[in-house]
């Protein structure tokens, strides 16, 4: 929110501004008659005593000229930038502040908290502090640093706010889990590095448990056949997470990391163990992400001075030696990263407040086709409006699909086979719930061309198949192996996903051919199977206890009554109903 109400985002210019105020908490004692005033907002002190950890924070909200049309935004309200300008605080000031002032009491507290019997305030030099005197000369570095990142584009701004954020998560959770701390200290530039770093992987990054037998097979071959086929390797090689963290974190450390004013002689870390350092941190960090490990106890012993402790023989990273490490390659980033002075960008789904949520097919599914490739959405739509019906759902409809026939027509005819199949499906199976004369008599050809390929076995053929009571056609096992595939394919970009009370049916019906075929532990296994795809279903559950081989899984009866029933069925055009419909589905 704080790039977002410079106005370097807008396409049509300002248009409002509120003046809005809050409060946050901190451990900060500002200097009395000096705000800290910045392009992010002003904090102001409450009072010369400061006998209360309140202090004031103001900022004009400046708001986009409205598009023409209904609806305008009054305004965000404080709420966001208080919670945007606290972590950024937090992170410039080195102290805590937060809209909470719980937080602030929590983690400058004195009394062990349940991460160790040591306060956070042990482990890291002046964030933790009861009270900080913020001096005059540390307010013009934190101006800077926020006119820095909000003068960065809106991809690295995010970026850098992510990892500010993670880096503020990791201090408040100082009193809870110290190797959870640790961890989220470093996927702060974990995750900078992975976006920003440009790595290239070469053939020294690959693993030499395989560069070594590679180098070992192509030693006879040609030079130009053995870098081919290291090429080719590493097309498809990744480079290590650890060796990528380790590259970004050198790249932006300084010879001014090693000269910094308050360092403390013989306690900050040397050149030359940073290098092994930064490898056992990102050790650290996978163990606790995979294994849940605890920290070695030579980083939990609290010394809020040194910054590198030693493992193994191994130099690894203090609290204090990794906090300042990633608050220096945060700010190194966000100083040398490149900057707009006007960027128009869609910032919509990225204010404060706003989710994104799928809108119902309704909403949708009739909309004109535009190409074949929205074949698969639409009919998933459209299943997502039968299944109610089919279920007796009161005030279920189908949307009328008649408007988009010639759309359907035109792109069934060259589009390629899985979106023809798709798309003739949906119209086999709208056109079932229609009388004959409002059916479309081109696609009825269609359907009738391409019948070898609707028919045959795939994830839309049966659905249909299962709507229609149509799968003898298929022996049994050609029935479970296609519906083995459907569930394998269902989360795939291609895969089709149909609702879960059409999928429990699918599982019932081969159930049932199951028990016909007196193949009685399959059955009961596919009924079962029905049952954990859509748990808490109490129709489901009673046919498996039920079950009897000599009386037939009338999932039809159970779930989709009209399957069972010939009944009429309601279709609706737009927001209206179109009328009734004496034809069955």
């Amino acid at each position: 929110m704080l790039q977002i109400n410079t106005g370097k985002l807008f396409a049509r210019g300002m248009g409002r501004t509120n003046q809005l105020r809050g409060v946050l908490y901190s451990n900060l004692e500002l200097c009395y008659g000096y705000d800290v005033a910045t392009a992010a907002g002003t904090l102001r002190e409450t009072d010369g005593m400061r006998g209360n950890r309140a202090i004031v924070y103001e900022i004009e909200e400046r708001i986009e000229q409205a598009e023409v049309g209904p609806g305008f935004l009054i305004s965000h309200t404080i709420g966001p930038f208080l919670t945007d300008f606290a972590a950024l605080a937090t992170f410039g000031l080195r102290a805590i502040v937060s809209p909470d002032p719980a937080v602030v009491d929590r983690l400058t507290s004195k009394a062990p908290g349940l991460a160790s019997y040591d306060p956070p305030s042990k482990f890291i030099r002046r964030y933790f502090d009861e009270r900080i005197a913020l001096q005059e000369v540390e307010i013009a570095p934190f101006k800077e640093l926020v006119d820095q990142l909000l003068a960065l584009d809106r991809r690295h701004f995010l970026g850098a706010m992510r990892a500010i954020r993670t880096f503020v998560t990791a201090l408040h959770r100082m009193r809870d889990d110290l190797a959870l701390a640790y961890t989220l200290l470093v996927s702060a530039v974990e995750s900078l590095a992975q976006e920003f770093d440009g790595y290239t992987t070469n053939w020294k990054d690959v693993d030499e448990r395989k560069r070594i037998p590679v180098d070992r097979a192509l030693a006879k071959a040609s030079k130009r056949t053995g870098s081919a086929v290291r090429e080719a390797i590493l097309g498809s090689e990744h480079a290590s997470l650890a060796r990528r963290y380790r590259a970004f974190v050198l790249h932006h450390v300084d010879r001014d990391y090693f000269r910094a004013p308050d360092l403390i002689g013989g306690a900050a870390i040397a050149r030359h163990e940073l290098g092994e350092a930064l490898r056992q941190a990102y050790v650290l960090r996978s163990r606790y992400v995979h294994n849940v490990r605890q920290l070695p106890d030579a980083i939990t012993l609290s010394d809020s001075d040194r910054e590198t402790a030693e493992v193994d023989r191994r130099p690894v990273l203090s609290f204090q030696g990794l906090v300042r490490l990633t608050h220096h390659v945060i700010t190194a980033f966000v100083a040398s990263g490149p900057t707009t002075t006007h960027e128009p960008y869609d910032y919509a789904r990225e204010q404060a407040g706003v989710v994104t949520v799928p809108l119902a097919p309704e909403m949708w599914v009739g909309m004109p086709l535009m190409n074949a490739k929205q074949a698969r959405q639409r009919l998933e739509g459209h299943l997502e409006q039968l299944v109610p019906v089919l279920m007796n759902t009161p005030n279920a409809t189908v949307t009328d699909l008649r408007p988009i026939f010639p759309d359907m027509e035109r792109l069934a005819k060259s589009c390629a086979k899985l979106e023809r199949c798709q798309l003739l499906t949906l119209y086999a199976l709208f056109a079932r719930l229609l009388p004959k004369h409002d059916r479309s008599a081109k696609l009825d050809v269609l359907i009738e061309q391409h019948m070898d390929l609707i028919g045959a076995p795939s994830s839309e053929a049966l659905i249909a198949r299962t709507i229609f009571g149509m799968l003898e056609g298929w022996s049994i096992d050609v029935h479970r192996e296609a519906l083995d595939k459907y569930f394998a394919a269902r989360v795939k970009p291609s895969g089709l996903q149909a609702p879960r009370i059409l999928e429990a049916a699918m599982c019932l019906a081969l159930a049932e051919r199951f028990r016909v075929a007196r193949r009685y532990e399959e059955a009961r296994e596919w009924i079962g199977l029905a049952v954990e795809v859509c748990p808490g279903h109490e129709a489901i559950r009673d046919l498996e206890e039920r079950f009897s081989y000599r009386k037939r899984v009338d999932w039809q009866t159970a779930l989709m009554p009209r399957l069972a029933l010939p009944r009429t069925v309601k279709h609706k055009r737009g927001p209206s109903a179109i009328g009734d419909s004496s034809s069955e589905p």
